[in-house]
C-alpha cells in the first residue's frame, strides 16, 4: 500500500471511532440524569441523602453532562476504540504478534476497568469521608461544588484505571528485551518499596487505607507480570 492508502484507511478507523463514540455518547446523554444519579450515591452516603451541591459557574451543570457522557463514552467504547487502532497496526506484523495483540487489547481493558472497580467500591466514598467529615472543622459547610465533585470523581478513578495498566507496561518491557522475569524476581523488593512510594503519591487520602488498596494490588499485579513473563520467556525457548 503507498503512504496515501495508509492515510485514508487511518481515516477511516478514526471516522469509524468517532462514530463509536458518538453513539454511546447519545445514549449516555438520553440518560444523564439517571447517571448523575447514580454517580453521586459515594456524596450522598457520606453526607446523607439530603445533601446536595453548589453551582458557581451558570454553565457547569451543562458542561458536566457533556464531560460526564465523553468520558463514560470513550470508557465504555474502549475495547473497540483499541481494536479499531489494532486493526490498521495489524497488516505490518507477524501473525503471532497480530494474536498477542489481541490479548494485550483484552487484558489492558479489562485491567483499567479493574482499577476503575475498585476506586468506586472501596476507595472513593472513603476519599470523601476523610476530607468532608473526618478532617472537617466545626462550623464549615462540608457540601462541594457539583464541577469540584466530578472533577475528583474522574480524577481519582482515571488515576486507579491508569495504574492498572502496570502489566501491560512490564509485559511489553519483556518482550522487547529492556526487562526479564529474573530481573523483576532479583528485585522484587525494591520494586516494592517503590509501587509503595509511588502509591502513598497517588492514594486519594492521607489515610493508610487508601494506600494499602493502591498498593496492594499493584504489588499483585507486579507479580503476576512476572510470572508472565516466565512463561513467555519458556515459550521462547522452545
Amino acid at each position: 500500500m503507498s503512504l496515501g492508502d495508509h492515510l485514508e484507511e487511518l481515516r477511516q478507523r478514526l471516522i469509524y471511532s468517532i462514530l463509536v463514540v458518538s453513539v454511546f455518547m447519545i445514549a449516555t446523554l438520553y440518560f444523564g440524569s439517571e447517571i448523575h444519579t447514580f454517580l453521586i450515591q459515594p456524596y450522598k452516603s457520606v453526607l446523607g441523602p439530603d445533601a446536595h451541591f453548589f453551582q458557581i459557574q451558570l454553565m457547569a451543570p451543562f458542561l458536566i453532562y457533556l464531560k460526564t457522557s465523553f468520558i463514560l463514552s470513550v470508557l465504555v467504547s474502549l475495547p473497540f476504540l483499541l481494536y479499531i487502532l489494532w486493526g490498521f497496526i495489524a497488516p505490518a506484523v507477524d501473525p503471532r504478534t497480530e494474536k498477542w495483540g489481541k490479548f494485550i487489547i483484552l487484558f489492558s481493558t479489562l485491567l483499567f476497568w479493574s482499577g476503575l472497580a475498585l476506586c468506586w467500591f472501596t476507595v472513593f466514598e472513603n476519599f470523601l469521608r476523610v476530607f468532608l467529615v473526618i478532617l472537617r472543622p466545626d462550623g464549615v459547610d462540608p457540601y462541594l461544588p457539583i464541577d469540584e465533585y466530578y472533577d475528583l470523581f474522574f480524577n481519582l478513578h482515571l488515576v486507579f484505571g491508569a495504574s492498572f495498566q502496570l502489566p501491560i507496561v512490564l509485559i511489553l518491557l519483556g518482550r522487547i528485551g529492556i526487562l526479564s522475569s529474573r530481573f523483576l524476581i532479583s528485585r522484587w523488593r525494591e520494586a516494592v518499596l517503590i509501587i509503595a512510594v509511588v502509591s502513598a503519591v497517588l492514594s486519594p487520602g492521607p489515610d493508610v487505607f487508601s494506600m494499602l488498596m493502591l498498593l496492594v494490588p499493584l504489588s499483585f499485579l507486579f507479580f503476576l507480570s512476572a510470572i508472565i513473563m516466565k512463561v513467555l520467556e519458556t515459550t521462547d525457548r522452545k
